[in-house]
């Protein structure tokens, strides 16, 4: 039978802080993006903040799934 022994990145706190900051990252790329639709900017912003609201979803689907192997 083997431990497994919590690593420094499993501290409830940062791992809170770091989900919340990565929620707020989506909110507020989400939001940038469809300001610079609707204001017609140029296509590299919106590619931009698409890219920034894809990468932080990317980043919590990737914790959530790693989470999931971990607690079974």
């Amino acid at each position: 039978m083997t431990t497994t022994h919590p690593k420094a990145s499993d501290n409830h706190a940062t791992n809170s802080a770091t989900h919340t900051a990565l929620w707020a990252l989506v909110a507020v790329s989400g939001v940038a993006n469809l300001v610079s639709s609707v204001a017609q900017a140029p296509l590299v912003v919106n590619l931009a903040t698409g890219l920034v609201t894809l990468a932080a979803l990317t980043a919590l689907g990737a914790r959530h799934l790693r989470s999931r192997r971990t607690r079974v």
